[in-house]
Protein backbone atom coordinates (compact mmCIF):
# COMPACT_ATOMS: atom_id res chain seq x y z
CA UNK A 1 0.00 0.00 0.00
CA UNK A 2 1.19 2.89 -1.14
CA UNK A 3 1.84 5.85 1.49
CA UNK A 4 0.53 9.70 1.27
CA UNK A 5 2.61 12.23 -0.19
CA UNK A 6 2.08 15.70 1.65
CA UNK A 7 3.33 19.35 2.35
CA UNK A 8 3.03 20.58 6.02
CA UNK A 9 3.11 24.55 6.50
CA UNK A 10 4.15 25.48 9.95
CA UNK A 11 3.51 29.12 10.12
CA UNK A 12 3.17 31.14 13.38
CA UNK A 13 -0.85 31.50 13.17
CA UNK A 14 -2.08 28.11 11.38
CA UNK A 15 -0.99 24.59 10.21
CA UNK A 16 -1.82 23.26 7.15
CA UNK A 17 -1.17 19.93 5.14
CA UNK A 18 -1.38 19.59 1.24
CA UNK A 19 -2.10 15.94 0.25
CA UNK A 20 -1.29 14.87 -3.35
CA UNK A 21 -4.16 14.13 -5.30
CA UNK A 22 -6.95 15.06 -1.92
CA UNK A 23 -5.53 18.76 -1.55
CA UNK A 24 -6.10 20.48 1.78
CA UNK A 25 -7.10 18.21 5.07
CA UNK A 26 -6.15 20.12 7.78
CA UNK A 27 -6.21 23.69 8.26
CA UNK A 28 -5.71 24.24 12.07
CA UNK A 29 -4.57 27.18 14.50
CA UNK A 30 -1.50 26.69 15.63
CA UNK A 31 -1.84 26.45 19.19
CA UNK A 32 -2.21 23.47 21.55
CA UNK A 33 -3.84 22.86 24.94
CA UNK A 34 -1.59 22.08 27.93
CA UNK A 35 -2.58 20.59 31.34
CA UNK A 36 -1.32 22.61 33.88
CA UNK A 37 -0.38 19.56 36.37
CA UNK A 38 1.17 17.15 34.04
CA UNK A 39 2.21 18.97 30.89
CA UNK A 40 0.51 17.09 28.55
CA UNK A 41 -0.52 18.27 25.18
CA UNK A 42 -4.22 16.53 24.42
CA UNK A 43 -5.52 18.51 21.76
CA UNK A 44 -4.66 21.24 19.25
CA UNK A 45 -6.06 23.54 16.50
CA UNK A 46 -9.27 24.61 17.35
CA UNK A 47 -9.97 21.44 19.22
CA UNK A 48 -7.65 23.01 21.66
CA UNK A 49 -8.98 26.70 21.66
CA UNK A 50 -12.46 24.92 23.00
CA UNK A 51 -10.92 22.82 25.54
CA UNK A 52 -8.52 25.64 27.06
CA UNK A 53 -11.53 27.88 26.93
CA UNK A 54 -13.47 26.28 29.24
CA UNK A 55 -11.95 27.62 32.78
CA UNK A 56 -12.79 24.47 34.76
CA UNK A 57 -10.96 22.13 32.11
CA UNK A 58 -7.64 22.43 33.35
CA UNK A 59 -5.73 23.77 30.67
CA UNK A 60 -4.09 26.21 28.73
CA UNK A 61 -3.58 28.03 25.02
CA UNK A 62 -0.12 27.08 23.30
CA UNK A 63 1.21 29.21 20.54
CA UNK A 64 4.57 27.24 19.95
CA UNK A 65 5.05 28.82 16.87
CA UNK A 66 7.28 32.13 16.10
CA UNK A 67 8.41 34.18 13.54
CA UNK A 68 12.25 33.90 14.35
CA UNK A 69 12.05 30.90 16.57
CA UNK A 70 9.93 28.33 18.24
CA UNK A 71 8.69 29.27 21.63
CA UNK A 72 7.66 26.22 23.01
CA UNK A 73 9.66 23.08 21.29
CA UNK A 74 7.97 20.12 23.15
CA UNK A 75 4.06 21.86 22.58
CA UNK A 76 5.46 22.32 18.63
CA UNK A 77 6.78 18.74 18.72
CA UNK A 78 3.84 17.42 20.02
CA UNK A 79 1.36 19.56 17.96
CA UNK A 80 3.47 18.23 14.90
CA UNK A 81 2.96 14.78 15.83
CA UNK A 82 -1.13 15.60 15.91
CA UNK A 83 -0.89 16.53 12.70
CA UNK A 84 0.99 13.52 10.76
CA UNK A 85 -1.22 11.21 12.57
CA UNK A 86 -4.13 12.96 11.68
CA UNK A 87 -2.81 12.21 7.93
CA UNK A 88 -1.46 8.94 7.94
CA UNK A 89 -2.92 7.33 11.07
CA UNK A 90 -1.01 5.01 13.06
CA UNK A 91 -0.21 2.33 10.20
CA UNK A 92 3.85 2.24 11.05
CA UNK A 93 4.33 -0.06 7.67
CA UNK A 94 2.19 2.59 5.50
CA UNK A 95 5.53 5.07 4.59
CA UNK A 96 4.60 8.15 3.95
CA UNK A 97 7.02 11.30 2.81
CA UNK A 98 6.35 15.08 3.35
CA UNK A 99 8.01 18.25 3.31
CA UNK A 100 7.99 20.76 6.34
CA UNK A 101 8.13 24.52 5.27
CA UNK A 102 8.82 26.43 8.43
CA UNK A 103 9.90 30.70 8.78
CA UNK A 104 13.66 30.91 7.36
CA UNK A 105 14.92 32.58 10.70
CA UNK A 106 14.33 29.50 12.52
CA UNK A 107 17.83 28.44 13.89
CA UNK A 108 19.30 24.64 12.65
CA UNK A 109 18.30 23.15 16.66
CA UNK A 110 14.75 23.97 15.85
CA UNK A 111 14.62 22.93 12.28
CA UNK A 112 16.49 18.99 13.45
CA UNK A 113 13.97 18.89 16.34
CA UNK A 114 11.25 18.94 13.97
CA UNK A 115 12.53 17.06 11.37
CA UNK A 116 13.10 14.01 14.00
CA UNK A 117 10.06 14.24 14.68
CA UNK A 118 8.63 13.84 10.89
CA UNK A 119 11.16 11.04 10.72
CA UNK A 120 9.89 9.36 13.77
CA UNK A 121 6.72 9.10 12.74
CA UNK A 122 7.42 6.32 10.21
CA UNK A 123 8.32 8.76 7.30
CA UNK A 124 9.88 7.08 4.46
CA UNK A 125 11.23 10.59 3.38
CA UNK A 126 11.31 13.49 5.08
CA UNK A 127 12.54 17.14 4.15
CA UNK A 128 12.62 20.83 5.47
CA UNK A 129 12.02 24.21 3.04
CA UNK A 130 12.23 27.95 4.27
CA UNK A 131 8.58 29.26 3.75
CA UNK A 132 9.82 31.87 1.22
CA UNK A 133 10.84 28.99 -0.75
CA UNK A 134 7.74 27.20 -0.39
CA UNK A 135 5.74 30.21 -1.04
CA UNK A 136 7.84 30.54 -4.79
CA UNK A 137 6.98 26.99 -5.57
CA UNK A 138 3.02 27.48 -4.74
CA UNK A 139 2.42 30.23 -6.86
CA UNK A 140 4.09 28.66 -9.69
CA UNK A 141 8.06 31.16 -9.80
CA UNK A 142 10.77 30.03 -11.94
CA UNK A 143 12.25 28.61 -8.92
CA UNK A 144 15.07 26.83 -10.80
CA UNK A 145 16.23 30.53 -12.62
CA UNK A 146 19.28 32.62 -11.48
CA UNK A 147 16.75 35.31 -11.76
CA UNK A 148 16.53 37.09 -8.24
CA UNK A 149 12.74 37.00 -7.11
CA UNK A 150 11.64 38.45 -4.51
CA UNK A 151 8.78 37.35 -2.29
CA UNK A 152 6.86 38.77 0.83
CA UNK A 153 4.74 36.67 2.77
CA UNK A 154 2.26 38.85 5.30
CA UNK A 155 0.03 37.62 8.56
CA UNK A 156 -1.49 40.29 11.08
CA UNK A 157 1.28 40.37 13.37
CA UNK A 158 4.55 39.28 11.10
CA UNK A 159 6.20 39.16 7.59
CA UNK A 160 8.73 37.61 6.11
CA UNK A 161 10.78 38.44 2.96
CA UNK A 162 13.52 36.58 0.83
CA UNK A 163 15.06 36.71 -2.54
CA UNK A 164 14.69 33.69 -4.24
CA UNK A 165 17.52 32.12 -6.45
CA UNK A 166 18.13 29.11 -8.15
CA UNK A 167 16.24 26.49 -5.48
CA UNK A 168 17.48 29.13 -2.56
CA UNK A 169 17.38 32.06 -0.95
CA UNK A 170 19.68 34.80 -1.90
CA UNK A 171 18.79 37.25 1.47
CA UNK A 172 15.86 36.77 3.99
CA UNK A 173 14.50 39.28 6.82
CA UNK A 174 11.05 39.31 9.21
CA UNK A 175 9.65 41.46 11.43
CA UNK A 176 6.84 40.34 14.64
CA UNK A 177 4.75 42.46 16.79
CA UNK A 178 3.19 41.11 20.11
CA UNK A 179 -0.25 40.07 19.37
CA UNK A 180 -2.69 42.30 21.07
CA UNK A 181 -6.27 41.29 22.13
CA UNK A 182 -7.86 44.93 21.00
CA UNK A 183 -8.52 46.11 17.43
CA UNK A 184 -5.82 44.72 15.33
CA UNK A 185 -3.96 47.68 13.66
CA UNK A 186 -3.11 45.78 10.34
CA UNK A 187 -0.25 47.09 8.51
CA UNK A 188 -1.73 50.23 7.76
CA UNK A 189 -0.34 51.63 11.07
CA UNK A 190 2.28 53.93 10.94
CA UNK A 191 4.56 52.19 12.97
CA UNK A 192 4.09 48.71 11.29
CA UNK A 193 4.04 50.51 7.20
CA UNK A 194 7.40 51.59 8.81
CA UNK A 195 8.47 48.16 9.86
CA UNK A 196 7.90 46.61 6.95
CA UNK A 197 9.44 49.23 5.07
CA UNK A 198 12.39 49.24 6.95
CA UNK A 199 12.56 45.63 6.72
CA UNK A 200 12.26 45.67 2.43
CA UNK A 201 14.94 48.15 2.44
CA UNK A 202 17.18 45.99 4.64
CA UNK A 203 16.24 43.10 2.29
CA UNK A 204 17.52 45.18 -0.54
CA UNK A 205 21.03 46.79 1.05
CA UNK A 206 21.52 42.75 1.95
CA UNK A 207 21.02 41.59 -1.96
CA UNK A 208 23.85 41.47 -4.56
CA UNK A 209 24.07 44.95 -6.21
CA UNK A 210 24.25 43.39 -9.46
CA UNK A 211 20.73 42.43 -9.44
CA UNK A 212 19.07 44.93 -8.03
CA UNK A 213 17.96 46.27 -11.40
CA UNK A 214 16.46 42.22 -12.34
CA UNK A 215 14.47 42.38 -8.35
CA UNK A 216 12.83 45.56 -9.04
CA UNK A 217 11.87 44.35 -12.61
CA UNK A 218 10.79 41.36 -11.15
CA UNK A 219 8.52 43.12 -8.46
CA UNK A 220 7.74 41.20 -4.91
CA UNK A 221 5.04 37.93 -5.45
CA UNK A 222 2.85 38.95 -2.19
CA UNK A 223 1.09 36.22 0.05
CA UNK A 224 -0.18 35.84 3.29
CA UNK A 225 -3.73 35.97 5.13
CA UNK A 226 -5.58 37.93 7.30
CA UNK A 227 -4.38 40.95 5.47
CA UNK A 228 -5.27 43.18 3.11
CA UNK A 229 -2.98 41.73 0.94
CA UNK A 230 -3.73 44.03 -2.32
CA UNK A 231 -3.69 47.30 0.31
CA UNK A 232 0.30 46.11 1.68
CA UNK A 233 1.37 45.67 -1.93
CA UNK A 234 0.16 49.02 -3.23
CA UNK A 235 1.62 50.82 -0.60
CA UNK A 236 4.85 48.90 -0.53
CA UNK A 237 5.33 49.79 -4.19
CA UNK A 238 4.98 53.53 -3.24
CA UNK A 239 7.10 52.89 -0.47
CA UNK A 240 10.33 50.84 -1.81
CA UNK A 241 10.59 51.71 -6.05
CA UNK A 242 9.91 48.16 -6.12
CA UNK A 243 6.62 46.11 -7.58
CA UNK A 244 4.33 44.15 -5.80
CA UNK A 245 1.82 42.03 -6.91
CA UNK A 246 -0.65 39.75 -5.01
CA UNK A 247 0.37 35.66 -6.16
CA UNK A 248 -2.96 33.49 -6.98
CA UNK A 249 -4.30 31.78 -3.96
CA UNK A 250 -2.42 33.17 -1.74
CA UNK A 251 -3.36 31.89 1.46
CA UNK A 252 -2.72 27.87 0.51
CA UNK A 253 0.18 28.99 -1.78
CA UNK A 254 3.08 28.16 1.45
CA UNK A 255 1.65 24.55 1.74
CA UNK A 256 1.01 23.51 -1.91
CA UNK A 257 4.61 24.63 -2.64
CA UNK A 258 5.63 22.42 0.08
CA UNK A 259 3.87 19.22 -1.40
CA UNK A 260 4.88 20.90 -5.43
CA UNK A 261 8.98 20.95 -3.62
CA UNK A 262 8.01 17.23 -2.70
CA UNK A 263 7.24 16.12 -6.32
CA UNK A 264 10.83 17.77 -7.39
CA UNK A 265 12.89 15.75 -5.19
CA UNK A 266 11.55 12.54 -6.03
CA UNK A 267 11.85 13.43 -9.98
CA UNK A 268 15.83 13.93 -9.18
CA UNK A 269 16.08 10.62 -7.81
CA UNK A 270 15.44 11.73 -4.38
CA UNK A 271 18.15 13.91 -3.92
CA UNK A 272 17.17 16.58 -1.43
CA UNK A 273 17.37 20.18 -2.83
CA UNK A 274 16.75 21.41 0.70
CA UNK A 275 19.24 21.46 4.11
CA UNK A 276 19.15 22.23 7.48
CA UNK A 277 21.11 25.77 8.59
Amino acid sequence: MPGRRFGVELSQDRVEVWVRGDGLVVQEPAVAARDRATGRLPAFGQQALRLAGDHDSGLEQVFPIGTFEIKDQPAAEQMLRQVITRVVGRLAFVRHELVLAVPAEFSTSSRRALLEVALASGARMAHLLDLPLALAFGAGLPVTSWEPLPVLFLLPDSAQAAIVCHHGLLATRAVEFPSTSGEDPGWSSPERADALSGMVKELLEEAPSAGLGRIRAAGFAVAGRGVALAEVAAALARTSTVSARVVADPEHCVVKGAEVALERIEAAGGRSLLYLR
